[in-house]
């Protein structure tokens, strides 16, 4: 007796009667390993590219290069200044800052995703004047070219995302001092972690 051939999954497909006819198989055969071999494995990851992954390993996430399509596909600006982890962490944000603008949520959650930092970031209201409030942020370095940097970003992502209706303050607050001993880590006191004495404003 013969050894029977293993079906493939492509003539398993076919009716049972057709998969009794050996050139017909054959044929099928053939076309399952040409499309195999042509198109199913070069597909295999394409979800990849569809994935910002912020905080997901280079296999696991779309390349770098990638991204710029990626956000013009949604209809997303970035910034030339960002780095690609904050880049990921807009595209990954995308539908979230479309369903929020236009509301000081909105605001809060550009901010929040460009500095990283939730904590970092507070909104104040006033009814006087109307229609006024204030974004107070919380930068961790005191370097000017960088607090300017900083400075353009966030008043270009609060237009973009404020109520139309609105006007705001803008307030940087940045370290002046700070307690450098890295000398007895576990001691409770960490350089430009957990201990900065003084803070003012910068002014562009």
């Amino acid at each position: 007796m013969d050894p029977v051939e293993p079906v493939t999954s492509y003539v398993d497909h076919l009716p049972a009667i057709l998969r009794e006819d050996p050139m017909l198989v054959a044929i099928v055969r053939a076309f399952e390993a040409a499309l195999v071999g042509a198109v199913e494995r070069p597909l295999t990851g394409l979800h990849r590219y569809f994935t910002p992954g912020p905080g997901l390993a280079g296999g696991e996430r779309a390349p770098e290069e990638f991204l710029p399509w990626l956000a013009g596909w949604l209809g997303l600006s970035l910034r030339p200044e960002w780095n690609s982890a904050t880049r990921r962490r807009f595209i990954g944000a995308a539908l979230e800052l479309y369903r929020l603008r236009g509301t000081r949520a909105g605001v809060r959650l550009a901010l929040e995703l460009y500095l990283d930092d939730p904590a970092a970031v507070r909104l104040y209201e006033f009814s006087d004047p109307p229609h006024f409030f204030q974004v107070v942020v919380a930068a961790r370095t005191s370097d000017p070219v960088a607090l300017s940097r900083i400075d353009r970003c966030v008043r270009a992502l609060i237009e973009e995302t404020r109520p139309a209706h609105t006007v705001y303050g803008l307030q940087i607050n940045f370290p002046t001092m700070a307690i450098d001993d890295t000398r007895t880590p576990g001691s409770g006191v960490f350089v430009g972690i957990n201990t900065t004495l003084g803070s003012q404003s910068f002014a562009p």
